[in-house]
């Protein structure tokens, strides 16, 4: 059971604008958020749920929004439909990726939010690579 609390509203005081826990309830749909449950453990981990904040929170931007990722400042209707095809696969990439930095993230929003575009961008290319390191071990 997911640690979140539904909206009875979709909309905040704009109508036609949803919240952003009602975007969070669509994104955690989206990416089979109860398939992220770790099976030692029996819990997810809160990292995903962040993640999950911050697809709902890109996914709200207005399309000709600006917004920095990768060190460019781009218009959020790119990176809202490269967010749309995210999927639990991706941000346990990101999850494991970040869980492996050896250095101190000092704008984790911001490196998350980047992580989560690349992502879409690197799953295939990691999995081989992982595959490739796996044969010769």
């Amino acid at each position: 059971m997911c640690n979140f609390q539904l909206q009875s509203k979709n909309s905040t005081d704009n109508e036609n604008e949803p919240s952003l826990f009602y975007m969070l309830e669509k994104v955690m749909r989206q990416v089979e958020y109860q398939c992220l449950i770790d099976l030692q453990s029996n819990r997810i981990d809160p990292l995903y749920k962040e993640l999950c904040l911050i697809i709902s929170e890109t996914l709200l931007l207005k399309s000709n929004d600006f917004i920095k990722v990768n060190g460019s400042i781009v218009r959020a209707n790119l990176i809202k439909e490269v967010f749309s095809k995210l999927q639990n696969n991706h941000l346990r990439l990101v999850f494991d990726n970040f869980h492996s930095v050896s250095g101190r993230v000092y704008n984790k929003k911001a490196y998350l939010r980047t992580a989560l575009y690349n992502a879409v961008f690197e799953l295939e290319s990691s999995c081989v690579n992982d595959f490739c390191i796996a044969m010769t071990d």
